[in-house]
Parts: structure tokens; C-alpha cells; sequence
């Protein structure tokens, strides 16, 4: 069994779970013009990449860097979030999201957890 660490994510009321940036070029389902080079941020509540994994700052300093920098703007009300993970790498799992008491903010990202049975019912 892994170590558990203390990884940061963003989380903002309205848009739920900060999961990453990707380039315009990956969005082509977006309304964007393609000559646009800004990266879309993606967030949980617009989860329709059905993304189980958010942005971990391994440093609180960082993420709260990063969310003044890149996200205060659009999400004046986004906040850091200090959460238990087990899970190697920079991502933090939905499920240790919602160990650590942040369930509400994770809904579209529980959604998206692979079933045992992936029948419609």
C-alpha cells in the first residue's frame, strides 16, 4: 500500500474541482477559434472528458500561486484545498478527494468512475 501525502487542489464553488489546462487544439468541441492559443481550464463541473483526476500541488505555496495567477479572475471564490492522496504522480484521485472531505465539490468526477458493470439501467 502507498504512502499518503498532502497534495493541494483548487476547488471553486460555482465550477467545482480545478482538473488542468488543456491547448485549444485538444477543445475542438469547444467555440473557439483554433487560431485562439490561450489553454481552456478545465473544471469538474464541466467535466465532459469524464476526468476521475484533478491538478495535485505538492506545495500549498504553489497552488495558491497558481489559482491567484491563472484563475482569480474567472473564479474569485476558489480556494485551496489540503487532501490525503495515495496516488503516484501530480493528479489527485476522486476518491481521495472525497476522503478528505470535499464530496460535494467532486459529484461530476464520481460520475465518471468506472463501474463494475457498465450496462445502462
Amino acid at each position: 500500500m502507498n504512502d499518503f501525502v498532502k497534495k493541494y487542489i483548487i476547488i471553486d464553488p460555482d465550477e467545482g474541482i480545478f482538473l488542468g489546462t488543456a491547448k485549444n487544439d485538444d477543445m475542438s468541441f469547444m467555440d473557439r477559434s483554433p487560431s485562439d492559443p490561450r489553454l481552456v481550464a478545465l473544471f469538474s463541473t464541466h467535466n465532459v472528458l469524464d476526468i476521475t483526476k484533478a491538478v495535485g500541488f505538492l506545495d500549498k505555496t504553489d497552488a495558491e500561486e497558481y489559482a491567484r495567477v491563472y484563475l482569480k479572475r474567472r473564479c474569485p471564490n476558489s480556494f485551496v484545498a489540503e487532501i490525503d492522496d495515495d496516488t503516484v504522480g501530480p493528479y489527485a484521485d476522486v476518491i481521495n478527494i472525497v476522503k478528505s472531505g470535499y464530496g460535494k465539490y467532486a459529484w461530476d468526477m464520481i460520475d465518471a468512475l468506472p463501474m463494475q458493470s457498465q450496462v445502462d439501467h
